[in-house]
Formats: structure tokens, sequence, C-alpha cells
């Protein structure tokens, strides 16, 4: 099995060829679909009663959930060589499934404006990294009942809020503090935690997903997401950022499930 590996800096003059590119992210695509199908059988059936028959469901399980984990970061990779030369997005694109075209333009979207907020220009030198331990997270449905939970009580969409969380602490397994000592999952500065926390834990991630919705209705959300997300990091570069990857996250769910796998190993 092939595993995620970094992408290295090219030469800009040195371009790859848009078919190639097509056909490694619909390749990446295609194990990433064969991989739930896997797993939707598997889990659709009894587990076995025999121990040795358990033991070889659950490795099967397992098996499965790595295939999609490591189509997901290899899918990553194309995403980054995309990002790197508006030139080979331009020729990708018009090759891709139309349904596949939106959110993966949108993720592109919000990696630029990371580069952008980073102070980097030159795109095709931003390398991959596969440094986190995927399990620092907490589950990804776990994640989702609390951005759907703040969504309730305040009105935030979810797709905001998982946005923030990828982005300040790649859903939480980056957690601070911070260079400006900005800690959790949602990062927050200590003060501005003691106005929104409502004393609950700043590194426990339903506090903090719900402190940030309670921080975005502060400052105008859901009326004015702009000017709310604007506040979370004075920053225009920030607002497109989370603006770009919350449309991917709306165009398709699927997005931040294999987002959530982003820059992580195991």
């Amino acid at each position: 099995m092939v595993t995620a590996q970094s992408v290295f800096a090219k030469d800009p003059d040195v371009l790859p060829s848009a078919h190639h590119e097509a056909a490694r992210v619909l390749s990446a695509e295609l194990a990433m679909s064969q991989a739930l199908s896997r797993l939707k059988t598997l889990q659709a059936q009894t587990p076995p009663d025999l121990l040795m028959d358990q033991i070889r469901w659950e490795l099967d399980v397992a098996a499965a959930q790595y295939a999609y984990r490591n189509a997901a970061r290899q899918e990553e990779l194309r995403v980054y060589e995309l990002a790197s030369y508006a030139s080979v997005q331009a020729s990708v694109m018009p090759l891709l499934p139309v349904a596949l075209r939106g959110p993966l333009s949108n993720a592109i979207a919000g990696l630029h404006f990371l580069y952008i907020l980073a102070g980097i220009d030159q795109y095709y030198l931003v390398n991959v990294h596969f440094t986190h331990s995927y399990a620092d997270a907490k589950p990804l449905d776990l994640l989702r009942s609390y951005y759907q939970e703040a969504f309730q009580k305040y009105g935030v969409h979810p797709s905001y809020l998982a946005s923030i969380n990828f982005i300040e602490s790649n859903f939480g397994r980056v957690n601070g503090p911070s260079s400006a000592g900005a800690q959790g999952p949602m990062q927050f500065l200590p003060g501005t935690w003691a106005n929104y926390g409502e004393g609950g834990d700043i590194n426990d991630p339903h506090d903090s997903i719900l402190a940030a919705a309670r921080f975005l209705v502060h400052y105008g959300a859901p009326g004015n997401m702009k000017q709310a997300i604007y506040h979370y990091n004075l920053d225009n570069n920030y607002v497109g950022s989370v603006e770009s990857f919350a449309r991917a996250y709306r165009a398709d769910a699927s997005w931040l499930d294999r987002m959530y796998y982003w820059n992580t190993t195991g």
C-alpha cells in the first residue's frame, strides 16, 4: 500500500501534466469511495461470535479506515500541487467531474488565503507535512455534534466553526499555546476566554467551540459573518480562508471528513 509522501518544492518552470494531475485526483477519489463502501459493508454485518473471526473482522474494519485516511492524504497532496500553480489548476479543473470542482476550488482558495496571511507569495514552495497523529483529535462525529449544538444555540453555521477549528488547530491536534499565547482547539487568548468561555476549559473542544460561537455572535454572526470572522483574526485573508473552507464543507459534507485527516499520520 502506498503511503502519503510530502510534496517537495519544484522548479516553477517545470509544471505537472494536467491529465496526470487529474488522474491522480480521481485515483484518490476512487480510493476513498472504495474504502467507504468496504467500511459500510463491514459495519452492516453482525460482528462474528468466534474470537478468531471477530479479530479478522476488526482487522478488516481497521484496514478500510486506514485506506480512507491514506486516500484523503493522497488527495491533500494533489490539492497542494494544484494550489501551487494557477495555470495547472486552470487546466486540471475542466478534466474533473463538475461536482468535484466547486469544493476543490474552495479548498485551494482557502489555502491561498492562508499563504498570503503567512506572507508566502511563491505557492509552489509550500510543502505538506504529515506530522500530527490523527488520533490526537476528538472523533469527527463528536466534533460535528459540537458544531451542531453551537448552531442550535447560537445560529452560527457548523461549516464556519469546522473551518476555524481546522485552521486554528487542525481540529484540536495543535492546541498551543501559540507565540501570542492563544490556547486550545479554537485558539483563544486567556483574556478573551474569560469573556466568552463561561467558566469552561479552554482546551476542551466542546467548551471552546461553543465559546467561539458566542464570540462570533457578539461581533455580528450569523447576520454578518464577514465582520464576525474578521474580529476572530484581524485580517481579511483570514476571513477569506475561513469562508472558503466553509463553502467547501457546505458544497460537499465529505470534504470535512477528508480534511479531518489532512496533515496527519497513522
